[in-house]
């Protein structure tokens, strides 16, 4: 007869029959000061072992390792201990909740509140390497980015907003993940075209994908305002495109060279 039937209960298992889960370390002290605190309540251990069935009456410790570790000093026959139903999402929500590993968001969807919620945490951590970068300044500009499409935490070093790479960068992974979404093909490049003959829809087509390519910034830059200024200005004279940076339109000298992709003369 197996047990699997007996997921969510409440059971008083054989100390024998769990096998002990990830590698748990804990001061000698701690834990033979836990054990008389058992020994004294009758060998009851009131914080119960979360465990998955692994096999007929055979277990595996996944949460509260502290606790097993106490019943294994305290040398109780029997333990009470939770079954857990093992999917690893309740195994790492079992975690979460008994505060073994640091519960994570994913940045890609996270919330304004959310986002400051966690970096005040990263920031409060004794000898955190934020100390010193403003929360309120750091989640204005991340939530306010296109962070949909993000796979990384490098776009964040051009958001000027005090997390530099190195150490700064690395400790957000500690909060933070990313969707796994799949990689979109790349978009069709259109056929380069002279920027003098071009009409207004084939700047705006030329422009719309490099925005979407998300090439060089073009993804933040007024589309419909940038093609209207491109389109209307007196190009008669021109020998190269860098008059366009001129124009005041958010058009340096980086986004100029992307613009020699889909432009010619």
């Amino acid at each position: 007869m197996s047990d699997f039937d007996n997921i969510g209960k409440l059971m008083h298992l054989k100390l024998t029959e769990i096998k002990p889960g990830e590698k748990f370390s804990e001061s000698k002290f701690i834990i033979k000061a836990a054990a008389e605190t058992v020994l004294q309540a009758d060998g009851r251990n009131w914080i119960p072992v979360i465990v998955k069935e692994i096999s007929d009456y055979q277990y595996q410790v996944v949460s509260n390792h502290f606790v097993y570790a106490v019943a294994q000093q305290a040398q109780l026959e029997r333990v009470w201990c939770i079954v857990i139903s093992p999917e690893s999402q309740n195994i790492e929500q079992a975690k979460i909740l008994a505060r073994e590993v640091l519960p994570k968001v994913n940045l890609n969807t996270a919330s304004r509140d959310t986002i400051l919620a966690a970096l005040k945490y990263l920031i409060s951590e004794p000898n955190s390497a934020l100390k010193g970068v403003d929360p309120i300044i750091a989640t204005n500009q991340i939530a306010d980015s296109n962070r949909k499409t993000w796979s990384n935490f490098n776009p964040i070093i051009t958001l000027r907003c005090g997390i530099t790479k190195g150490k700064k960068l690395d400790a957000l992974t500690k909060v933070f993940f990313f969707s796994s979404l799949p990689a979109s093909p790349p978009l069709p490049l259109p056929e380069i075209m002279s920027i003098k003959s071009a009409s207004r829809d084939e700047v705006f087509t030329r422009l719309s994908y490099l925005s979407k390519s998300q090439i060089d910034g073009f993804e933040a830059i007024d589309l419909e305002k940038l093609s209207d200024v491109i389109f209307s200005a007196s190009k008669g004279k021109w020998k190269s495109l860098n008059p366009i940076s001129k124009l005041e339109c958010g058009i340096d000298t980086i986004k100029i060279k992307a613009l020699k992709k889909v432009f010619s003369l």
